[in-house]
């Protein structure tokens, strides 16, 4: 749809849209001019969502604008909850009905006659509790919910008339100011005192409910883990008791610190044990020596018996010694073993010097020098054999110990390991439920902090009446909607409406277009003389070109076939304005038609009328349907009209020879399957190219044949225009030189 097609819809029914805006604003002011007079009372409150102190921290924290408007959001769905303005009805009936008359405080003289009205004095006593305001709000809940299909329970809590109803509460304006902490509420009731009181109460209500879902939710937080980290707790302590049972029984202090003595005990007993191997070796050798130099004096050694039980003697002495000082810890024993070790060795040397002082070896060698030092290498020797054997015990020792300590590791190790899980598992826990608990007095803080900076004040004035606003508002509807009901209707129309678009339906070229002269009251600003004339003197023009353009120029005479594929397409008027027409500019014409051409109109050519019949289906020859009182020769154009070629028969040969076929179509319908399948194969039938009359056009639509249509405009409908057009330059050029 063009701007211009915009313009001209308006423009069309214009007298409509005035008409029915008038008419609503004048009902919408009847209905309206005794509105009852409303009260406003508002009330702001400050929440700290956005910049308030919390526990978790006391400085600023970047502000997350996503989690600053979730907050609004839940504390005004909470203040518009139905269960919120349900109790806010309540408990304003609580407080109406404690007073003992009208107070304007709170309530007015009419609400007060309609709260006796829905709750008598019978069942206000029957209700109230003087000075408890507790128990008659829960007899006010009971009466409430045992009465709940009562007439008078649906007035008082459930019709948006009453005070009480959550229905006229639920009206209340919540609005959060610009981006800042402050949340405003407004309500709107036709007494001052109630619509006070009832933004009084709602603070209180939504307060204590906002409070109510937020520490409930929390306690069930911080009661889930507080049973969590008591189970980890216990699960702990098991844990931890097990591993001390085990330590108990394998006599474990410190493991660690345990196998690294033994380990290190152990490297040191081995270093000691190899030190002894290599003394013992040493001193065997030098005894296999020294009795190698001391081979001839051996019968003299044979009867030294006392010097070898001697020997023998210090041979145990001596590894009781070694004994002592390695493994046991007796000083007293150790102390006599040393005196008795050096009282014997004392004598050996006495014995030794004594027999054998002038004795000399193989090799000339004073044999007193070589039993010393074969004595002093007899005592070392049996000294190692003694530790030897001493540290073979120890090495058994610690074997058996390393047997025992190794399993006794991996296990106390697999029991750290499990101490150190659920060790974290209860960290865990217990810092979520310290999590939990600041989370939860942050509520509650935030919850405290909520701070009422405006309290409901009392209306004393009244608000302007809305009259007004309503009836304007009802003349810019009714202005409004027929308009948008006229686009919509337009839109949306499948009629033909346009020449161009009769164009596209028929697949046939234009030969001229009929206005609907029946349209004076829509377009009056339109010359209809100016475009009836135009439209007539186009078509017969285009009628006249066509048969010079098929060669018909000079044939007397031109037969030309008027059809059309349904019923009441104009075919009777065209052919009659075009006979006309044709006459006017001193061509002789005859019109041949099945019916007769109403008595009302002049007709300035002949007529003739032929019967639709079995004979007419067989007709072969124009010049049979014309009467023998016509010479058919003396005519320029002789019209044949046909009924419509959708739902009639007509005479094939007769069409077949036609010189020249004229489809009418009314605009003012759609365009169906049928008139494309019946208009295809009529035109198969022809010998000539048929071109199409659109009748019934709107004289706006017109311009597309008749370019501008002539129409009476002032200065101000010429400018719109020439500014709807585009044509900001546009003038005439006179025609006088």
């Amino acid at each position: 749809m063009s701007l211009v097609q915009f313009f001209r819809i308006f423009n069309r029914h214009l007298n409509i849209f005035l008409l029915t805006s008038l008419v609503l604003a004048v009902m919408v002011f009847v209905f309206t001019r005794n509105l009852a007079k409303s009260y406003e009372s508002e009330t702001e409150i400050y929440t700290g969502i956005a910049s308030g102190l919390n526990v978790n921290s006391v400085e600023r924290a970047t502000l997350d604008y996503f989690a600053t408007s979730n907050a609004f959001d839940n504390l005004i769905n909470v203040i518009r909850s139905r269960q919120t303005l349900e109790l806010t009805g309540e408990k304003l009936m609580v407080r109406h009905l404690m007073l003992d008359s009208v107070d304007e405080r709170y309530i007015g003289v009419e609400a007060w006659k309609n709260l006796n009205f829905m709750v008598p004095p019978i069942l206000q006593d029957s209700l109230v509790v003087k000075g408890d305001t507790v128990q008659t709000l829960k007899n006010v809940q009971r009466y409430k919910r045992e009465n709940y299909s009562s007439d008078k329970v649906k007035l008082a809590f459930f019709d948006g008339t009453s005070p009480y109803s959550y229905k006229a509460i639920e009206r209340v304006g919540v609005e959060r100011i610009s981006n800042s902490d402050l949340i405003k509420l407004r309500y709107t009731w036709s007494d001052p005192g109630i619509a006070q009181q009832t933004l009084v109460i709602l603070n209180q209500v939504f307060t204590e409910r906002l409070t109510e879902i937020k520490m409930g939710q929390g306690n069930d937080v911080v009661e889930y883990f507080r049973k969590q980290v008591a189970l980890a707790e216990q699960k702990l302590a098991a844990k931890e008791l097990k591993l001390k049972n085990f330590r108990t029984e394998n006599r474990i202090i410190n493991y660690e610190e345990q196998t690294k003595s033994i380990a290190v005990q152990k490297e040191n007993m081995e270093d000691e044990y190899q030190k002894e191997l290599a003394n013992k070796a040493a001193n065997e050798a030098s005894l296999v020596r020294l009795e190698e130099q001391l081979a001839l004096n051996k019968e003299i050694l044979k009867y030294a018996q006392e010097v070898l039980s001697k020997k023998q003697e210090l041979g145990d002495v001596t590894s009781k010694v070694a004994e002592l000082e390695v493994f046991i810890n007796d000083q007293e024993l150790l102390k006599k073993l040393r005196k008795r070790q050096q009282q014997l060795t004392a004598e050996i040397n006495k014995d030794l010097l004594t027999r054998y002082q002038y004795s000399k070896t193989t090799e000339g060698v004073p044999v007193r020098n070589v039993l010393q030092e074969w004595l002093n290498y007899t005592l070392a020797l049996n000294e190692s054999q003694a530790k030897l054997k001493i540290f073979q015990n120890r090495k058994r020792y610690f074997n058996r110990v390393y047997d025992e300590f190794a399993p006794l590791g991996s296990e106390i190790d697999k029991m750290e390991r499990e101490i150190d899980v659920q060790e974290r598992n209860y960290l865990e826990l217990l810092n979520s439920l310290n999590d939990a608990l600041m989370r939860q007095e942050s509520e509650a803080l935030s919850t405290g902090g909520l701070v009422i900076t405006v309290p409901p004040y009392y209306p004393l004035q009244p608000l302007r009446s809305k009259s007004l606003l309503l009836v304007l508002i009802a003349g810019v509807v009714g202005f409004i909607v027929p308009f948008a009901v006229m686009l919509v209707m337009e839109f949306f129309d499948n009629t033909i409406r346009t020449p161009i678009r009769a164009e596209e339906f028929t697949g046939q070229k234009l030969l001229g277009a009929y206005p609907n002269l029946s349209a004076m009251g829509e377009s009056k600003y339109v010359d209809m003389g100016w475009l009836k004339e135009h439209a007539t003197g186009l078509m017969s023009q285009n009628l006249r070109l066509q048969t010079r353009h098929q060669g018909l120029s000079e044939k007397k005479p031109k037969y030309v076939l008027i059809y059309s594929t349904r019923k009441e397409e104009g075919k009777i008027l065209t052919a009659h304005t075009l006979a006309n027409e044709l006459v006017s500019l001193n061509f002789r014409v005859l019109l041949v038609s099945y019916r007769e051409v109403s008595g009302k109109v002049d007709k300035f050519y002949d007529f003739a009328q032929y019967e639709r019949n079995k004979e007419f289906l067989n007709t072969k020859e124009f010049d049979e349907l014309i009467p023998t009182s016509y010479n058919h020769r003396l005519y320029d154009y002789i019209f044949f009209m046909i009924s419509s070629v959708i739902s009639e028969q007509y005479p094939i040969m007769l069409v077949e020879k036609a010189d020249m076929a004229i489809n009418c179509v009314n605009v003012n319908r759609s365009w169906k399957k049928g008139d494309t399948f019946a208009l295809k194969e009529f035109s198969n039938t022809l010998s000539v190219e048929s071109r199409m009359i659109a009748n019934g056009v709107a004289p706006d639509y017109m311009d597309v044949v008749l370019g501008d249509i002539k129409k009476h405009r002032s200065f101000l409908r010429r400018f719109a225009k020439n500014v709807i057009n585009l044509e900001f330059k546009s003038r005439k050029l006179k025609e006088d030189y």
